[in-house]
């Protein structure tokens, strides 16, 4: 079959109607492959990078919102044809403020030639093939709903209309649906093996405000909505979609962008806490900050569509000012830094959105953030207050966990190992001249804990540790005191360990030697349960 040169050459060609409202005429809901007579000018192009789409909604600089759009833009399209295996016909109305738009699109394939096949010697597309294999060519039917446009007949005979995209705006002129179909030509070369045609398909929603601020988007051209034909904008629900959805400053600046997934399966995202019908979804707020660290400040958040957000994350360290204490100011220098906040036991509502977080402190909550030590600092608060009732500094394990009173003041620490003598310093050798302890501590490796209480004049007392025992002599196994010179003939490390993993206890109890718990999974509970060492959630998700 050939293809008249004539026709590869057509320009754009106005069909204007007289009808008194723009768009009338572009797409028929009831019949989405009826090409439009008028009301309409068409244009063609060859597809490929000519090729004109929808572009969902984009960020420009620091958290500006581009809102759905026609890609290219009118005034960027050029007039165009057909390439060798097809193209587009791009269906243009007046937008009703003296401008044009992209109202429908329909996607068309030369009947002989395929884009999927691999080329010709001369370069031209390969042959098209049926499915079983035999180069066929996609026979010609009459299409009244393409050969009433008299444009269109002229195609017909030499390429046919794979699929049908029409565009939707509301009174203001913002794009807010988009529907496609496809033809059935699209399987006139498989009959025994059809794809499953798109019929009707609602692929494409979005909601605008009284202001003509984008509020909720959902969908692209390239997977529809629903399999469901005729669905509508209205009838979907939060998770059987993914959408997007956003909230603004009074003077129209972005605030913030939630995303809500698709629902892959009925337990997707969820854990055994979380309710039917309940589901995860991520956004960000941009901080509008002044004075000279200013500027559009981003914060991260993932949260529940019903219970709010359960944790948050920035780079902007000056984030909940409000919480920070006088350590904060030994932030990490090196590398990236990075704020968050965890609130283990209750999210806290979508609201504190609206109030740059202001409203934080309202609510229990986990600041973490790199001390320059190389720790990571955890800091607990309690709702309504701004100074933490405990503090955790971490590396591998939690190494020191000091606990506040209401006062804030400081009542106990709990060592585990070691750890930099930037953080605090240890001075165990004094208590050990003084009379109190009376064995070596453990302070690395295993069951290395020590406690210390503070009085109301903030004076410290060591009240528990460590050490290992030999238990053939039934004595503490290290020289006490430990600074000094050691009578006990030295073990080579392999004779070391191997004596210690058979006659060797972990015991710990006051500092005078009185043992109170031995063992190490015994010496781990007796510290959760006595001390309330690491006993505290972290994250909303963890399990304790």
């Amino acid at each position: 079959m050939s293809v008249k040169p004539g026709v590869l050459g057509l320009l754009v060609v106005a069909l204007w109607a007289t009808s008194a409202r723009a768009g009338a005429a572009c797409s028929d809901r009831t019949d989405l492959l009826s090409s439009p007579v008028s009301g309409v000018s068409l244009l063609f192009n060859g597809g490929a990078r000519d090729r004109v789409m929808l572009r969902g909604q984009r960020f420009d600089g620091e958290g500006s919102l581009r809102v759905p759009r026609m890609m290219p833009a009118v005034a960027e399209l050029k007039q165009g044809k057909f390439g060798p295996a097809g193209g587009q016909v791009v269906y243009l109305e007046p937008d009703g403020g003296g401008g044009q738009r992209v109202c429908r699109l329909e996607q068309w394939e030369n009947r002989v030639h395929s884009p999927m096949e691999r080329p010709q010697p001369d370069g031209t597309p390969g042959l098209r093939r049926d499915e079983n294999s035999i180069v066929r060519a996609v026979p010609y039917r009459a299409v009244p709903a393409q050969e009433r446009n008299p444009i269109l007949a002229k195609l017909t005979p030499h390429y046919y209309m794979t699929r049908a995209e029409a565009y939707f705006y509301d009174q203001a002129g913002s794009l807010v649906e988009a529907r496609l179909q496809e033809t059935a030509d699209v399987n006139a070369l498989s009959p025994r093996l059809p794809k499953t045609l798109m019929l009707d398909r609602l692929a494409f929603c979005a909601e605008y405000n009284a202001k003509g601020q984008l509020i909720s988007t959902t969908g692209n051209m390239s997977e529809t909505l629903s399999k469901v034909p005729g669905a509508q904008c209205a009838g979907l629900q939060v998770g059987e979609v993914a959408l997007y959805t956003y909230r603004y400053y009074a003077d129209g600046a972005l605030l913030a962008e939630f995303r809500t997934p698709q629902r892959k399966k009925e337990d997707d995202g969820l854990d055994a806490r979380d309710a039917p019908g309940e589901w995860r979804g991520q956004g960000n707020a941009w901080l509008d900050v002044t004075g000279p660290a200013g500027g559009r400040k981003d914060v991260f958040f993932g949260f529940f569509k019903t219970k709010g957000i359960y944790s948050l994350s920035t780079e902007y360290m000056g984030f909940a000012a409000y919480d920070a204490q006088p350590l904060y100011k030994e932030l990490s220098s090196n590398g990236f830094k990075k704020l968050q906040y965890d609130f283990p036991t209750q999210p806290v509502p979508l609201s504190v959105v609206d109030d740059q977080f202001a409203s934080l402190d309202k609510y229990p909550r986990v600041r973490t953030y790199p001390h320059r030590s190389g720790s990571t600092v955890m800091e607990f608060f309690d709702a309504n207050r701004r100074m933490p009732r405990q503090r955790q500094w971490r590396s591998a394990d939690l190494n020191r966990q000091e606990m506040y009173g209401a006062d804030g003041g400081l009542t106990r620490v709990i060592r585990y190992g070691g750890m930099s003598q930037e953080v605090a310093r240890e001075d165990l050798k004094r208590y050990a001249e003084s009379g109190v302890l009376k064995v070596t501590p453990t302070t690395s490796g295993y069951a290395s804990y020590r406690v210390y209480d503070y009085d109301a004049k903030g004076k410290e007392s060591l009240v528990f540790v460590c050490w290992q025992h030999d238990v053939p002599s039934n004595k503490p196994l290290r020289h006490f005191p430990w600074w000094t010179p050691d009578p006990t003939p030295k073990r080579s490390k392999e004779d070391a360990l191997i004596y210690g993993m058979k006659n060797v206890a972990n015991r710990c109890g006051t500092p005078d030697g009185k043992m109170l718990i031995q063992g190490l999974a015994q010496i781990n509970a007796y510290m959760a349960s006595q001390y309330g060492y690491d006993v505290e959630k972290l994250s909303y998700d963890e399990v304790r």
